[in-house]
């Protein structure tokens, strides 16, 4: 599995190397798949790798993401943790911990892979260079963020028709974090109070202003 996954992320750097020379019709490619995208609800797997392929953490869990700016990311124990978003308050509960941090949403999200999801889809070509690649229904794109304080050096998305069913980051430590989507649905119904957040009564409550 370790080498395996080792030899996984040489072929994906080697592939952004590849396809790192995008264009702007890229961009408006993905553009066009992001726009029409209102809401997504998944589930997830997540592997987290470090630099010399070893993996660190794997967790499970659910997703619903809606522009703008609203998240619910839960994931499943043992690693249990639940983030809300209401495009004004942030929310990040930790059971084990029983402690729920609150702060204002900020709009350091674009710094983060969420924008994609949450974010304005007008703004793809400020924050990134875009690269793609196309095998039948499949489409992957690479994006490199143009601004030095993003929180990832690259990041790859994957399309299978106009469904979002992978995610990649690569962060300046060398550490790959893996996403797969499963079970997606785009534009589907999405209850309100899913992005609303009410602490358990006997949790601390941290407001990080």
């Amino acid at each position: 599995m370790r080498f395996t996954s080792r030899i996984l992320g040489a072929l994906l750097a080697a592939l952004f190397a590849v396809a790192a020379a995008g264009g702007p019709e890229d961009i408006a490619e993905l553009g066009n798949r992001l726009a029409p995208m209102k809401n997504l609800s998944a589930g997830f797997n997540q592997t987290v790798t470090s630099a010399d392929g070893y993996i660190i953490q794997e967790i499970t869990g659910t997703l619903t993401v809606a522009r703008p700016g609203k998240v619910r990311w839960e994931s499943d124990a043992p690693y249990e943790q639940l983030v809300v978003s209401d495009a004004e308050t942030l929310w990040l509960y930790d059971p084990d911990l029983e402690q729920v941090t609150v702060r204002p949403f900020s709009h350091d999200i674009s710094r983060t892979p969420a924008v994609l999801f949450i974010g304005e889809v007008k703004d793809l070509a400020r924050d990134y260079q875009v690269s793609a690649e196309r095998e039948g229904e499949r489409s992957l794109y690479w994006l490199e963020p143009v601004n030095g304080d993003a929180l990832y050096e690259r990041i790859s998305i994957e399309f299978d028709g106009d469904i979002p069913v992978a995610m990649a980051l690569w962060d300046s430590l060398g550490q790959v974090t893996r996403i797969g989507f499963s079970n997606a649905t785009v534009n589907g119904e999405v209850d309100p109070a899913a992005f609303h957040f009410t602490p358990p009564p006997g949790v601390d409550v941290l407001h990080d202003e």
